[in-house]
């Protein structure tokens, strides 16, 4: 005497379904979705995820290869950086501390002027964006008389000398941007082994 059952229900497979079905058969593999117009979605659904994991890996591979690139990605770690370091801090040149403003990691001297000092931390403070960075091209004057303030008039005429152009190559910028992921994370533990202020 054989006993007949139903086939345990499975939800379906196509992320714009997912409702409950029974399957004709059991363990029918294929039987993964419950119409045929969700079986083909989801057939093309699977076919772009396997599409797009290969374009992220052919991009990661190109991009890898690629100086300017790797020169943006350091680029904004170190920026990332030095709005974690300053964080909580005023504009280094007018000072507001106004919280529905954008702020940025302005340059003393610009990169454009000097790429010695792109990652250089005495020449990278927290600034206001439209006014100051923008507006005002860095407000250099404010900015200045705030540098001499936090490091004296040695180090700020230091920044405002000659400098070697460096010659950045992939292997430097994935070591500045590793440097400064390790030091946004320093920070991070630095804060969350703070006392409280009471």
């Amino acid at each position: 005497m054989s006993l007949s059952r139903e086939p345990r229900k499975r939800r379906c497979k196509f992320s714009g379904c997912r409702e409950y079905f029974t399957p004709k058969r059991f363990n029918l593999v294929t039987d993964e979705c419950c119409t045929a117009a969700c079986k083909l979605s989801y057939a093309e659904e699977t076919a772009n995820r396997y599409f797009a994991a290969e374009t992220r890996a052919m991009k990661k591979a190109f991009n890898d290869k690629d100086p300017s690139w790797w020169s943006e990605k350091a680029q904004a770690m170190f920026n990332k950086y030095i709005m974690a370091r300053d964080a909580g801090k005023p504009c280094i040149s007018c000072q507001t501390q106004a919280r529905d403003i954008d702020y940025c990691a302005g340059h003393w001297i610009p990169r454009g002027r000097s790429a010695a000092l792109r990652f250089n931390e005495f020449n990278t403070h927290r600034q206001c964006n439209n006014f100051c960075n923008r507006k005002n091209s860095g407000n250099l004057i404010p900015y200045r008389i705030a540098l001499v303030k936090l490091y004296g008039e040695e180090k700020v005429l230091w920044l405002e000398g000659p400098h070697e152009m460096p010659r950045y190559r992939i292997d430097d910028y994935k070591r500045i941007y590793e440097e400064f992921k390790l030091k946004i994370k320093a920070l991070k533990h630095d804060a969350d082994r703070a006392p409280l202020q009471i």
